[in-house]
């Protein structure tokens, strides 16, 4: 539950939470929106490239630790940005490349990292259900909280809204996760999936198992980068729609509350597909599951280009559903199920960290066709190659395992 709640708090430094923001930013600081988009790409890219050393500050420092520096980081980034105003193009570049620097290394990298991998740490058996069960909820949060922001920044402007936001980071937020955060099982004095530790066992309290995998071991295995390019790729398109979602309404001829409202739909398709992939998490390979996220986002990416057409609309949606069910159980279960939860923070900071970069290269790959060409439909179809490898590679990942184990069985004894 506070592992939900503390992923939940990391809306305002994720896309939905920054996009609807971005019209006020474009208009308090004189910047244009591709001038915003660069700073965007600038700041995100840093802060994905810094947060392979948030993950193994998870592994050295624990859960709790780094997510109380990653809330009031993030709170303070909210206080700044809040009082941001006119600034020449030069300054402005580097302002807000700063700002959303801070802003998407607490808030959608560290904050995130650390509560996913706290959850992960505390299952073995059902984790996929118990991620799964955890994103599901987060699904309905993340769907409706553009609307919420919306309604904020209604009441009394984006800069009291952001003030807001960050009150209610350091006092809620805050003492949640000094009161109820706890890193491990071993370092409660329990043990994975319940029960009470052995006292006089000091190998209890480490971590996961000899056999567990490092982060270098995970880089060579192609498994990795079968569950890691098709959240990548979703990351960097999911962020550039989900940034430009009010412009790409307009050139659709969509008003902005309507095209607001998509995003609850594809939360009712994701949420029973996100539990039906955590149980398949539990139960298959997990590279059949990267499969059905990349094959699942070719569909949406050319169905996301004609939504202005009730067929393509429906289609496009069910599709965005689907490969969002299916993000979470590769970003939550897949990692610690292929190669243990001794490193776990420093793989799947690795993970968030190429999930990140790619979330700062999609907007502004989006604003920079949609200059050049005045649509951001070509960009969609630019950013098919990126499932199309994810495929590939899934598909080439299980081949290979299918191939070892096959080896293995028809050695002596076996």
């Amino acid at each position: 539950m506070v592992g939900s709640i503390g992923v939940l708090a990391s809306v305002p430094g994720q896309t939905a939470g920054v996009s609807v923001f971005t019209d006020h930013l474009t208009a308090a600081t004189g910047l244009s929106r591709l001038q915003l988009s660069i700073a965007y790409l600038i700041g995100t890219g840093s802060s994905g490239l810094l947060l392979s050393r948030g993950g193994r500050a998870v592994d050295r420092h624990g859960s709790r630790k780094v997510a109380v520096f990653a809330v009031f980081g993030l709170a303070t980034t909210l206080v700044g940005l809040s009082m941001v105003g006119p600034m020449s193009t030069g300054v402005g570049l580097a302002v807000m490349s700063l700002s959303f620097g801070c802003l998407r290394f607490t808030g959608q990298g560290l904050l995130t990292l650390t509560s996913r991998t706290m959850i992960s740490q505390w299952f073995d058996k059902r984790r996929g259900m118990v991620t799964s069960s955890s994103n599901a909820v987060m699904s309905f949060a993340f769907a409706s909280s553009p609307g919420l922001l919306l309604a904020l920044i209604k009441i009394d402007g984006f800069r009291t809204a952001w003030r807001i936001l960050a009150v209610i980071l350091v006092v809620v937020v805050g003492t949640v996760v000094v009161l109820f955060f706890r890193d491990s099982p071993e370092s409660s004095g329990l043990v994975i999936d319940g029960g009470l530790a052995e006292p006089s066992d000091d190998k209890a309290r480490i971590v996961g198992t000899d056999s567990d995998r490092t982060r270098a071991a995970a880089v060579r295995d192609l498994s990795f980068w079968a569950v890691t390019i098709p959240v990548m790729a979703m990351s960097t398109t999911s962020t550039a729609l989900t940034f430009h979602i009010l412009d790409f309404g307009a050139e659709l001829g969509i008003t902005d509350d309507q095209i607001v409202r998509i995003f609850l739909p594809i939360a009712f398709v994701s949420v029973p597909v996100t539990l039906l992939g955590g149980w398949l998490i539990d139960t298959i390979p997990a590279v059949r599951v990267a499969a059905l996220m990349s094959f699942t986002q070719i569909v949406m990416y050319i169905a996301v280009s004609m939504l202005d057409r009730p067929i393509a609309a429906v289609i496009g949606i069910g599709a965005w559903g689907i490969t969002q069910g299916c993000y979470a159980p590769l970003t939550s279960a897949a990692i610690p199920r292929l190669f243990g939860r001794r490193h776990l923070g420093s793989i799947a900071g690795l993970q968030m960290s190429c999930m990140v970069v790619g979330s700062a290269v999609g907007p502004a790959l989006f604003a920079m066709v949609q200059s050049l060409t005045g649509s951001y439909r070509p960009a969609l179809w630019i950013s098919l190659a990126i499932p199309v490898t994810g495929l590939v590679v899934a598909l080439l990942a299980h081949r290979a395992s299918v191939h070892t184990t096959s080896s293995e069985a028809d050695l002596p004894g076996r």
